[in-house]
């Protein structure tokens, strides 16, 4: 019954996922932590973070310009490299007291319509690349630095999904090839994960279906919604 459990509970943060572009870890870590210790769920879903990256990117293959976000892509893999080593040798409650701030304050000046516009130069791509890769590495809190940023962009909503599976594809992959360093995979139950992937990808594909059937005015309130409640948890928990 485990096994059932387990990847609905995926399913749902995937579907929610398939229709914003990020979220699924908002839903699915603290419910499948009361299931997985989370020195086997950490590896696992970053394993699953991959595969939901790289489902996602394809079905928005069309509206994938990754030359234009390259800047953001390399900051993000050496933000994901730094935060994992900072993981390990800092203490981090103040770094993540502050992120979950900015990032609850950020969210509620687009909820109320506070116009905040934000370049998209190289500069300006690797700083929030390796913010958000940081966050990723150190607070798991690496999507809303990043959401925000393309928000501010006014990306619409295919290039905004696209952008963003793309973006998490990389930081997918880092943080995979860390633990595979690390050899954080020797102890992995494939029939976890392999409920993990069913629950994943039959949840993206049901997101991704009803994504384009809201109205835009309510996939940005969906965003911000998820950007101030992953703040206000990080709060709670620092």
């Amino acid at each position: 019954m485990d096994y059932y459990l387990i990847a609905l509970i995926m399913f749902a943060g995937a579907f929610l996922q398939g229709i914003t572009g990020f979220g699924s870890g908002l839903v699915a870590v603290p419910l499948l932590s009361l299931l997985i210790p989370l020195t086997l769920l950490t590896p696992m879903l970053s394993v699953i973070n991959v595969i939901l990256a790289l489902y996602l990117a394809w079905l928005l293959r069309h509206y994938l310009s990754l030359q234009r976000w390259f800047p953001l892509f390399i900051g993000g893999v050496g933000g994901t490299l730094a935060g994992n080593y900072a993981l390990v040798h800092l203490p981090l409650a103040s770094l993540q007291m502050g992120m979950a701030v900015f990032v609850i304050t950020a969210g509620l000046l687009f909820w109320f319509g506070v116009q905040v516009q934000a370049r998209a130069g190289s500069i300006q791509q690797g700083g929030v690349g390796l913010l958000s890769g940081f966050a990723n590495g150190a607070l798991t809190l690496g999507g809303p630095p990043v959401v925000l940023f393309l928000t501010a962009n006014r990306l619409d909503r295919s290039q905004f999904r696209a952008t963003l599976a793309a973006f998490f594809l990389v930081l997918g992959c880092t943080n995979v090839t860390s633990f595979s360093l690390q050899g954080r995979y020797a102890e992995i139950d494939l029939l976890t994960l392999l409920a993990l992937i069913i629950g994943a990808l039959t949840g993206a594909y049901g997101g991704h279906r009803v994504s384009s059937k809201l109205p835009e005015q309510w996939f940005r309130r969906l965003t911000l919604l998820l950007v101030i409640g992953a703040g206000v948890m990080v709060l709670l928990s620092s």
